[in-house]
């Protein structure tokens, strides 16, 4: 099983809700518009810091 961060912070909080986001997601409330709105802006943070350093190893999750 691969962990991303948030994915792992999820399971410091809560390992059933880990369990259930990897084996049974169809039970999980879908992110609402503040929450899509926060995942752009990592997505964002993360481009940012792929400009600011071009020779870094992005690590695919």
């Amino acid at each position: 099983m691969n962990l991303s961060k948030s994915l792992y912070t999820k399971c410091i909080q809560c390992p059933k809700a880990l369990w259930l986001k990897k084996y049974k997601p169809s039970v999980l409330t879908p992110p609402d518009e503040s929450a899509l709105a926060v995942f752009d802006t990592g997505n964002i943070v993360g481009d940012f810091a792929c400009q600011l350093f071009p020779d870094g190893k992005e690590v695919p999750y």
